[in-house]
């Protein structure tokens, strides 16, 4: 996987709003793209993020997917923070998505620190959310450490695949998805998922160019007509049913 070659590619397709002619992309655009956010609204995230980027703990990580590039078995968590793809534009953006379309049930595969966790119950801390992580130690850790003890945030120490097979059910509003990195698992899930979902679900995929075979399944699902809406963000691809609208790909700058 080239990603230069990758992102030379994206840049040179996306595009802004202009010409967009789905009222839900144009929303998502001027509501969540260009939003800009006042420094007061992440203040606690940035506490968080600071404790973080100075932790020297390490914790041993139990690996299910396809694992990290860059890190060890055994980690430090300020370098587990260094690769956090929920902070910065990626942490802003699902913050912007929470706040804008206020879903009330939310769920999220790869807890890791916390980090996109955080982002998401600043913005809304009425919002359910379930948060599922597979390494135990990792999840002992954003446990005691995470900075907002609330009980919407529910932290779950499951692999992915069990949690999506348990028998209690419920239709999530916003599901991210940041783990395990294997396309043919992420197709899996969703799978799995679909009974939990409903025609406005949120699907948040990150890292969508992370390998070949992640890439060929958002290709794969960017072109499942069960999607009528599918957005390229480089990293992450955004996927909603939303079946009153005709089916449309938009490769949008980010």
């Amino acid at each position: 996987m080239n990603l230069l070659y990758e992102f030379i590619k994206y840049k040179w397709q996306a595009k802004g709003r202009h010409g967009i002619h789905s009222p839900f992309v144009y929303d998502f655009v001027e509501k969540v793209l260009k939003n800009k956010l006042n420094s007061k609204e992440l203040n606690q995230a940035n506490e968080y993020h600071n404790f973080l980027q100075r932790c020297d703990i390490e914790i041993e990580f139990n690996e299910f997917g396809a694992g990290s590039k860059l890190l060890k078995k055994t980690r430090r968590i300020k370098d587990m923070f260094a690769l956090s793809s929920s902070k910065g534009k990626y942490g802003k953006l699902l913050y912007l998505l929470v706040k804008h379309y206020k879903p009330e049930k939310i769920v999220e595969f790869g807890t890791s620190l916390g980090v996109g966790t955080l982002q998401m119950h600043l913005a809304s801390k009425s919002a359910e959310i379930t948060t599922v992580e597979g390494c135990k130690n990792t999840h002992a850790f954003t446990l005691k450490n995470f900075p907002l003890k609330n009980p919407n945030v529910n932290f779950i120490l499951s692999s992915f695949e069990a949690f999506c097979l348990q028998e209690v059910k419920n239709s999530y509003d916003l599901i991210f998805i940041d783990g395990h990195h294997d396309g043919e698992y992420l197709l899996r899930y969703l799978r799995l998922l679909d009974d939990q979902t409903h025609d406005n679900t949120l699907l948040i995929l990150d890292d969508i160019r992370w390998s070949k075979s992640m890439f060929d399944a958002w290709k794969k699902l960017s072109t499942d007509k069960k999607y009528h809406v599918s957005i390229d963000l480089f990293r992450v691809g955004i996927l909603v049913k939303k079946p009153d609208q005709a089916k449309e790909h938009f490769i949008l700058q980010y």
